[in-house]
């Protein structure tokens, strides 16, 4: 693997870890009716997991 496929691969394992937690948070939000909070949580959520699909697709990463 080279530096650019590990750093690649840590990115996207830190993409997949911060939707997770987002999405954790976002729950909380919802739950206490803190709604423009929970739609920005929501936002950071689908961001990182949408760099986590992109670092997974880049064929030079591969």
């Amino acid at each position: 693997m080279t530096d650019t496929n590990r750093d690649s691969s840590l990115a996207r394992e830190a993409a997949e870890y911060i939707a997770t937690l987002a999405q954790e948070l976002a729950t909380m939000a919802a739950a206490q009716r803190l709604d423009l909070l929970r739609y920005l949580l929501e936002m950071a959520r689908d961001e990182a997991r949408m760099i986590a699909v992109e670092r997974l697709q880049r064929p030079e990463d591969r």
